[in-house]
């Protein structure tokens, strides 16, 4: 019996520990605020506008360039925190009700190409950091689950 009674004291830790990791969940400090009236957000790692993309699946982040007029999409895991790859060549968003094409780009310094890369970019005239506009994104598929018509507002995001 005494064999038992440790197994059977080993699986109420273990569902201890379980119980725990899934209450945590999205609850590390780094990329968290807590917000009394929102639950918890995730902060925006180069100062753009997020979007969340399933049940904390993943998210994009959308970002005013140093120079005006450029402006980069990064595709990030759920608690944006790390850059998730995906496969395409590029990204059909509406910025302002205008259409722009977001293309992918190979960094060496990552290993990232086209094909495999977490970031986009294009060229935007008229619409700077400082602005405030709708965001749709026509299509993205992140992890093989497609998401079509993304909508938030920048720089608010969507969580």
């Amino acid at each position: 019996m005494k064999g038992g009674k440790r197994i059977r004291n080993l699986g109420v830790y273990f569902g201890h520990y379980a119980i725990s990791a899934l209450w945590l969940g999205c609850s590390s400090e780094q990329g968290h605020i807590e917000q009394a009236s929102h639950g918890h957000y995730h902060a925006a790692p180069h100062g753009g506008a997020l979007a969340m993309l399933g049940d904390h699946l993943a998210q994009v982040e959308l970002v005013a360039g140093p120079k005006p007029g450029e402006w980069s999409l990064y595709v990030l895991d759920g608690g944006a925190e790390r850059f998730v790859r995906i496969e395409q060549n590029e990204i059909s968003i509406a910025m302002d009700g205008q259409d722009f094409v977001f293309r992918a780009v190979a960094n060496p310094a990552t290993g990232e190409t086209i094909g495999n890369t977490s970031q986009f970019s294009a060229a935007v005239e008229g619409l700077g950091k400082d602005d405030s506009f709708p965001v749709r994104i026509e299509e993205i598929t992140v992890y093989r689950l497609s998401f079509e018509n993304v909508e938030f507002d920048y720089p608010k995001g969507k969580h």
